[in-house]
């Protein structure tokens, strides 16, 4: 039987876990007039993946400099599907 996985695409900016698979992960919704503020509500990067790994996500992989900016980054999880 071949494995199957499930897929985490999680944007970093600014050491902070913005998006995972498109989704917002900000307490507050996010202000373009206030983005530092914005990204203050998102968990830090260590934060969010010591309990994604807690939750059985393996890291995969990641892209560093997203879109020019040495900030942002894309970290890829999976995990193995029951």
């Amino acid at each position: 039987m071949s494995r199957r996985f499930e897929f985490r695409v999680c944007q970093v900016q600014n050491a902070r876990v913005t998006f995972v698979n498109g989704n917002w992960q900000g307490n507050r919704p996010p202000a373009a007039d206030r983005v530092d503020d914005s990204l203050q509500t998102c968990s830090m990067e260590w934060d969010y993946l010591e309990g994604a790994g807690d939750d059985g996500w393996d890291f995969v992989g990641v892209a560093q400099g997203v879109g020019g900016d040495a900030n942002t980054r894309i970290l890829y999880l999976r995990r193995e599907r029951d």
